[in-house]
């Protein structure tokens, strides 16, 4: 075969190669760079974005409150009344928590302790109320405690009476017992502390049933020591009453200065 050079095809001298790679140093100097400090910047972001969004998580909200040692009061309404749930660990006021929870009707007084172990928890300890007495009504059942304030019965819950609304709703739960009611009841219970059972109508009041046979109309406490005055009233009228002879109904010492009776 006849050699045929290539047409256009130049030799390169030693010249040559040593700029071609002068010329791709420098290209590559012109490249951006990265330094090592840059790295160690994006890597800080990145941890603190991770961390942020940990400490932000779930982890640290109020997730789990513990109730303990309640009777009587609704454990959701304790809860809400804590304003705890879903709350920051670190954003928390326990104290005002407690006041909050203190002033639910049925609870005499509150203490409250979170802690952290990889998830927030709370605990609240109740002290509860002294409950005195259960209402029971068509309209659902209410309690009262010492103080006047109403609370919704739970189930099972003792009081020292239950009352039985006869006509009308029982107490309400936004207000607090007329003054003169609750100081009938009290005065009751201490007088007659084996009488546990009485029936409550608005317009007679507080009333005893004996034996299913004898409605005695009590009526309401108008000032301390009424509730006395009108159980020795009603012993001297069943006495006289039993010493004529005379069966009876109904005996209405509401108003002691004008007592009378309905056979």
């Amino acid at each position: 075969m006849r050699y045929n050079p290539q047409k256009h095809r130049k030799s390169r001298t030693r010249f040559d190669v040593a700029m071609a790679r002068r010329t791709n140093r420098q290209a590559a100097a012109r490249l951006p760079r990265v330094s090592g400090g840059v790295v160690a910047l994006a890597l800080v972001l990145v941890m603190a974005a991770g961390g942020g969004a940990w400490f932000l998580g779930d982890s640290w909200r109020i997730n789990q409150i513990d109730v303990q040692n309640n009777t009587g009061v609704p454990v959701e309404a304790i809860i809400a009344a804590s304003e705890l749930q879903g709350e920051h660990y670190l954003f928390i006021d326990l104290d005002k928590a407690a006041r909050q929870i203190d002033d639910l009707p049925g609870v005499e007084a509150a203490r409250v302790n979170c802690q952290w172990q990889f998830k927030a928890t709370c605990a609240v300890l109740i002290q509860p109320a002294r409950a005195m007495a259960l209402w029971e009504s068509g309209y659902g059942n209410v309690w009262n405690d010492y103080e006047g304030r109403v609370q919704q019965a739970t189930a099972g819950m003792t009081t020292k009476v239950r009352v039985l609304v006869e006509d009308g709703a029982p107490p309400a739960l936004d207000k607090p017992i007329d003054p003169q009611l609750l100081r009938a009841v009290n005065e009751l219970i201490a007088l007659q502390p084996d009488v546990t059972r009485y029936v409550y109508s608005r317009q007679y009041g507080l009333i005893q049933k004996i034996d299913d046979t004898l409605q005695i109309r009590l009526g309401v406490a108008g000032y301390d020591g009424a509730m006395s005055d009108k159980l020795k009233l009603v012993r001297a009228l069943r006495q006289q009453l039993a010493a004529q002879a005379e069966d009876v109904s109904i005996l209405d010492v509401r108003f002691p200065e004008a007592p009378y009776y309905i056979k």
